[in-house]
């Protein structure tokens, strides 16, 4: 019995110095040792009551203990800040799913790095992490399947198209008194881009139509030739000066007048937030481009991590958008996972099949780049547990020391 005792209790601290050795490895998770007893021996039978007799309970002596469970416990580490973007750390269930290309491990240590190739990985392993990857728009389609995640930073170019051009300010209706009946003209030239990022400049001609019905025609020209798709809008105002109207508000810029292989480009002009207000200080209108939504080529530079898993690219034109999402993995019995070295986990048949999901859907945790998951082992509980476990291991040696001297005792008998 005793010597079941020393065994349980030298296994015990096992797994206490495996903690405490794992005290600062990143996302480890600490394991528990439960006891239970062995088998009894029955001197006697337990009786029921009868009517002379009021029964009497059986008698067994405990014949040792054996390990009941070692249990890895999953609760939350604490997060340390690393400020590197590839940093990843989970708040809540789930684990990183990481591939070697045939079996997939779990890990909860997110120390992961971006490699020649742009892919995501473990650098201790060279795992790859597995998660979504975006389309060219950078939406992550539904029931996208999982694969590598790869950030080509350096390499990716992205461009985007005019699709509006915002302008405010004021066209000043005032007409030239030495020349009342000419026409006032105001012309501005505004940049735009088509689908390769090409910047395109389009004239718009504005012109007075008649000062009495507050409108005006606005004509729009490439390199001073009218468009292949012509266009004139008209734009009215009210008797405030205020903005009324624009129609039609879409350019049609066509390859046959640039010259160029890029798709038609179709963008509206808003002019909602400009007046039409006369102006005591000259003739002039200040009516002018505010900002438009293109953008020329663009390298991908930087990335940053969402708490949703999303990967956002940050490009040197300014532009941001998604590359791929990281895919959470958790499972019906977490405890039933098997320890794999290097941090990970091995699905097995008590854990269940293995639930892949998106971070924060489905009781998924969610994701913070830039921290790491300490350890959950807490020391003041290990050495609390080390300590227990001297003592409960001394006294079993102890009990065999006793049993000693007592069939010593015995055999002095015969003397």
């Amino acid at each position: 019995t005793a010597v079941t005792g020393m065994q349980v209790h030298q296994a015990r601290l096992d797994v206490v110095a495996n903690n405490i050795a794992n005290v600062n490895t990143t996302g480890y998770r600490g394991s528990r040792m439960l006891f239970q007893d062995l088998f009894s021996q029955t001197l006697s039978g337990a009786s029921a009551p009868s009517a002379t007799f009021g029964g009497a309970n059986g008698q067994q002596i405990g014949l040792g203990v054996k390990v009941g469970s070692i249990d890895i416990s999953f609760e939350q580490g604490a997060l340390l800040t690393t400020g590197i973007s590839s940093d990843l750390a989970i708040q809540g269930n789930g684990f990183f799913i990481m591939s070697d290309g045939g079996l997939n491990s779990y890990t909860r240590d997110g120390s992961f790095t971006v490699n020649t190739e742009g892919v995501l990985i473990d650098p201790a392993t060279g795992l790859k992490v597995q998660g979504y990857t975006a389309d060219a728009t950078g939406t992550i389609p539904v029931g996208a399947p999982l694969g590598d995640i790869v950030i080509p930073v350096g390499e990716n170019g992205i461009v985007q198209e005019t699709a509006n051009a915002f302008f405010v300010g004021n066209l000043n209706p005032t007409r030239d008194p030495d020349f009342p009946a000419v026409p006032k003209v105001v012309t501005r030239t505004i940049e735009v881009y088509d689908s390769l990022g090409t910047p395109q400049e389009i004239e718009l001609t504005i012109t007075q139509d008649d000062p009495v019905d507050n409108t005006w025609e606005v004509v729009a020209t490439y390199g001073g030739t009218p468009l292949a798709t012509p266009f004139a809008g008209e734009l009215t105002f009210d008797t405030s000066g205020d903005f009324v109207s624009f129609t039609p508000s879409s350019i049609t810029l066509d390859p046959a007048d640039t010259g160029s292989t890029a798709d038609p480009l179709v963008f509206a002009l808003d002019l909602s937030d400009v007046t039409q207000l006369a102006d005591d200080d000259g003739l002039e209108s200040d009516m002018t481009l505010r900002n438009q939504d293109g953008f020329p080529r663009g390298v991908l530079e930087l990335f940053n991590i969402g708490i949703d898993g999303t990967i956002n690219g940050i490009f040197s034109n300014g532009l941001t958008q998604a590359i791929a999402q990281v895919a959470i993995a958790d499972f019906a019995n977490v405890g039933g996972l098997s320890r794999n070295g290097n941090n990970s986990f091995l699905e097995t048949t008590g854990s269940g099949v293995v639930q892949v999901g998106r971070p924060g859907v489905g009781g998924m945790g969610t994701i913070a780049g830039g921290v790491l998951e300490n350890s959950n082992v807490d020391l003041s509980t290990e050495f609390s547990n080390m300590i227990i476990t001297q003592r409960g291991f001394q006294a079993n040696a102890r009990t065999i020391t006793a049993a000693d001297t007592m069939l010593q005792e015995t055999v002095n008998l015969v003397r």
